[in-house]
């Protein structure tokens, strides 16, 4: 399927999405094992009903903030690879990994409200992600450029609206969080952030964790499909990651991880208490010190990964694609990708 087709059927995704209660997608984790000594690795499931596309975006690109008031203009300094939903990658730049071993998640936080506009120069919520990684080699640098300009939230329809918070982690093992509450940006910088999941707010979901046992606590763990459950069950199981299992099995660090991130991910038919079903469509893990993407869509069954060593990420490259839906998708897939028209 070539992409002018894919785009057009994209239009009618984004169409009937402008009528779904997108505001309750409620079912996304992220796990940043920063620890096992090896490599830097961070996993994450996705709940959106729809064909992920993943884009190669080499340095040297003039790009804009996009169709606002006094938008930031920018060549990416970091070539990066990019998940995005309707085959549209200014619409919504998901997650992400740049060259320097970089890595941006959006994750949807409900009753997220944004900053007053002011006089700093604004990136469109879509493309913000992609400006992260095109400018940002580590945490701190991020973290900077998101103090200088501002993250604008312009909703397609008034009942279409980006409520996120942000994860961050780089190849050193620092990691933030970014919330945006009561009008103002609220930053969780440390390497000991390394679990995410969506409401209630980041202090409140770490208030909640020492209720439990291994944290302070002498509940169990929960078992619900709750974004609360799951930020418990992740804490907990990425607590175990480092554990020698028994009997021993020679599991590499890959596998151990996507152990842990599958054991959150809401299966078909669950519910949460609001009645809402968000299953995980897709999972994603980056290798942050090999520069290594691993993938599987749910649908689709197929599982691969993407050596970013093989691609062409330097200037004068062309945008590439692929869509990471196809069920034939095995192994290493970095020559498949294909140039956007």
């Amino acid at each position: 399927m070539r992409l002018s087709l894919v785009s057009s059927l994209s239009v009618v995704v984004i169409s009937l999405a402008v009528f779904l209660p997108f505001h309750h997608v409620e079912a996304c984790s992220r796990i940043f094992w920063n620890s096992n000594g090896q490599a830097m690795l961070v996993a994450r499931n996705m709940d959106v009903a729809d064909w992920p596309f993943i884009y190669v975006m080499p340095a040297g690109k003039s790009k804009t903030g996009g169709n606002i008031d006094n938008p930031a203009k920018w060549t990416s300094k970091y070539g990066s690879v990019v998940m995005a939903y309707f085959g549209q990658v200014d619409y919504m730049c998901d997650e992400g990994i740049n060259t320097q071993g970089l890595a941006f998640h959006y994750l949807v936080l409900e009753g997220s409200e944004y900053e007053t506009r002011d006089s700093r120069p604004g990136v469109d919520g879509g493309r913000y992600g992609q400006y992260l990684l095109d400018n940002a080699a580590n945490v701190t640098e991020a973290l900077k450029l998101m103090s200088q300009t501002q993250l604008v939230i312009k909703p397609l329809d008034p009942r279409l609206l980006l409520r996120c918070h942000v994860a961050l982690e780089d190849a050193a093992g620092d990691s933030a969080v970014v919330e945006f509450i009561g009008g103002r940006m609220v930053v969780y910088h440390g390497s000991n952030y390394t679990v995410l999941t969506n409401a209630p707010p980041f202090n409140e979901q770490l208030d909640n964790l020492t209720r439990y046992r291994k944290f302070g606590g002498d509940l169990p763990w929960p078992g619900d499909v709750e974004s609360k459950d799951r930020f418990v069950r992740a804490s907990a199981f990425l607590s175990t990651l480092n554990s020698q299992p028994f009997p021993p099995l020679h599991a590499n660090l890959i596998s151990r991880l996507f152990s842990a991130i599958r054991a959150v991910a809401p299966p078909f038919g669950s519910r949460a208490s609001d009645g809402e079903s968000w299953p995980t469509i897709w999972t994603s893990l980056f290798d942050l010190t090999h520069k290594t993407i691993y993938f599987t869509d749910t649908v689709a069954k197929n599982n691969f990964w993407i050596d970013m060593k093989k691609l062409k990420l330097a200037p004068g490259a062309p945008v590439l694609y692929l869509e990471a839906y196809w069920p034939d998708l095995f192994g290493e897939v970095s020559g498949l990708f294909s140039p956007v028209k």
